[in-house]
């Protein structure tokens, strides 16, 4: 019996998730279907190439007919540049990653000269400069671009969406939190320790519930006592749940700069979120993280999208196309290769079909079949 691969892959799905969760309607509009474009259509427009319009100052329509090839293969190596530069702006800025900086990238044994009491301040070390930021978040991509191009990216980004990236939050003049910020207040109410039993809700329709755990016991005289750090909980749309253990806010130093009256630069402070995470070399939970808007969105952003990835493997499995794998955001059967088998039109069929818990997500999915796997 001769077999075949068929491997089905969510389209762009954290971008769509993220403009889904932000309600951004102009990264929304992205995905709407736009069938004259042909096949490719049915997707929507590509992301990064609708972003790179916003970059370069073009039309989509003329990006993508120099994307295609139609104006010749020197205007088609151009496009795919300018696709290649917008691709990591899209994937790194809407998680608020800023443009980056060389810094100092100091080993432990350094880190304890410097917390040594006979440490003096101002000595020079010999630990490596290294890119941060989405310079370095480019790098890692293979992507060439400069310090200054990706600090001019992110600005362009951050201007691009607001219901993403704005952090004001002053109705009177029209200007409202994105959903960093959103999430950064939520979690400063729910934390609060004067409001022990705060929910907060965000997203479409109040789809994500924010609220803490209190971890202790009520003594003998009835007041509460607590017996370690709340767990913060974030419930996604499906139901599941993500948790921050031992849960705090902390005035926690910002990785910018401010200015005093006077104009010297001064270190900012706000209050951050902290909770226990695990220590990659011992696997102990005896590690400190902090965190922020952009990351708490990322970590529902990832959230979101794994948990549609669950539920279309188990459509696959119910239309017999049985699942022998799955790789990041794509999903991998093996059928008979026989014309009466289902085919991979059927699965980019099941993944693009609505999911009952995020209504108004747009799906897209791209998909083959072959012998062996491939990327």
């Amino acid at each position: 019996m001769s077999l075949r691969f068929q491997v089905t892959d969510l389209n762009a799905i954290e971008t769509r998730v993220g403009a889904w969760l932000a309600q951004c309607t102009d990264l929304m509009n992205v995905f709407v279907p736009v069938l004259e474009l042909g096949r490719k259509g049915r997707n929507g427009k590509d992301p990064y190439l609708a972003f790179a319009t916003k970059m370069y100052g073009t039309t989509y329509e003329a990006l993508w007919a120099d994307y295609s090839g139609i104006n010749g293969p020197e205007r088609k190596a151009d496009a795919k540049r300018k696709r290649q530069v917008a691709k990591p702006g899209v994937l790194g800025a809407i998680y608020r990653l800023s443009g980056g900086a060389l810094v100092k990238a100091h080993t432990d044994e350094c880190i304890k000269a410097k917390n040594a009491r006979d440490y003096v301040k101002g000595t020079p070390c010999d630990c490596p400069m290294v890119k941060t930021g989405l310079w370095a978040y480019a790098d890692n991509m293979g992507v060439d671009m400069s310090m200054e191009q990706a600090h001019q990216v992110v600005e362009i980004f951050r201007n691009s969406y607001p219901e993403i990236c704005s952090m004001k939050n002053n109705p009177e003049c029209g200007e409202y939190p994105g959903i960093w910020k959103k999430l950064e207040l939520a979690v400063a109410d729910v934390m609060n320790p004067d409001r022990p039993a705060t929910v907060r809700y965000i997203g479409p329709g109040n789809c994500v519930k924010i609220d803490r755990v209190n971890i202790g016991h009520t003594n003998n005289d009835g007041v509460w006592v607590e017996s370690r750090k709340p767990i913060m909980r974030m419930q996604l749309p499906s139901g599941r749940c993500l948790h921050y253990l031992d849960a705090r806010l902390e005035s926690t130093m910002m990785p910018w700069k401010g200015e005093d009256e006077d104009g010297n630069e001064i270190d900012i402070y706000r209050d951050s979120l902290i909770y226990a995470g695990t220590n990659q070399k011992t696997k102990q939970w005896d590690v400190w993280v902090s965190t922020h808007g952009g990351k708490l969105f990322e970590n529902l952003v990832q959230g979101i999208a794994r948990d549609v990835l669950a539920c279309k493997l188990l459509d696959f499995e119910d239309a017999e196309l049985p699942i022998v794998g799955h790789v990041h955001d794509e999903g991998i059967a093996l059928v008979e290769d026989d014309i009466l088998s289902p085919t991979v039109l059927d699965m980019e069929k099941i993944m693009t079909t609505p999911i009952d818990w995020a209504p108004g997500l747009l799906l897209g999915a791209d998909g083959y079949e072959d012998s062996y796997y491939h990327k």
